[in-house]
């Protein structure tokens, strides 16, 4: 009986032991848990993200992959050279699909979504929006807002309004366009990588540098403000 005591006591021994030198180990990143940086979630917007592998993109929008299998029956057709180019070979091709407004009213008005591909990824997406999309706050707060002064030649005077969102890997625009003699003033969303923005803006500024691990936290997360028509 004394031995059976004393060999559960030292197991119990070696136990604590263990549980012990596991916790007092040093964690790789040299921070606590609670502290360790997580993985971005790239940021998704239709279903799409910018840098999304082109094979994933067909694989995931149906009316894009009913496109491509028409490409592939019927090579010679108009404007599949360029989308087979981009599948096969990561050359630059434009598509554009459509969805309901209204999802339970898919025979009414559509959604159209333009979306480039170059370098076997995607890396630009632009839709027209009713409002801001919900998405856009998981953003935080804009790198800038102004108002842009507008005038016609009759001497009607507006603001338009752009909004950004700039980081080494994302660069997000939000426009909207007041002009009185416009029938639509949905708001126009860019979604792209900085490659894309800075290759149709040879002078835009450049991102802004990745920010250290020990910079200080984010500012609180605001949906962008936009007026909605």
């Amino acid at each position: 009986m004394r031995l059976n005591i004393v060999s559960l006591s030292l197991i119990s021994f070696i136990a604590v032991a263990a549980c012990a030198v596991a916790f007092a180990a040093p964690r790789p990143s040299g921070l606590p848990l609670a502290q360790q940086p997580a993985t971005a979630a790239p940021f998704e917007i239709r279903g799409h993200y910018i840098g999304e592998p082109v094979k994933r993109f067909f694989r995931l929008d149906f009316e894009a992959r009913a496109e491509m299998d028409v490409c592939h029956q019927n090579p010679n057709r108009p404007a599949c050279g360029r989308l087979l180019d981009a599948i096969d070979y990561g050359k630059r091709a434009e598509v554009s699909t459509s969805v309901p407004a209204d999802l339970d009213h898919p025979e009414g008005d559509r959604e159209t979504t333009d979306f480039v591909l170059d370098g076997g990824k995607l890396v630009k997406i632009s839709m027209l929006v009713n409002v801001a999309p919900d998405q856009l706050k998981s953003l935080g707060r804009p790198s800038s807002e102004k108002s842009i002064p507008a005038q016609n030649s009759s001497g009607a005077k507006w603001e338009n309004h752009l909004t950004v969102w700039q980081s080494p890997d994302l660069y997000v625009e939000l426009y909207q366009d007041n002009n009185p003699s416009l029938t639509d003033h949905r708001l126009s969303l860019t979604i792209e990588s900085p490659a894309e923005h800075a290759r149709t803006n040879p002078g835009a500024a450049p991102p802004p540098p990745p920010s250290s691990p020990s910079s200080s936290p984010p500012a609180t997360p605001a949906p962008a403000t936009a007026a909605t028509h």
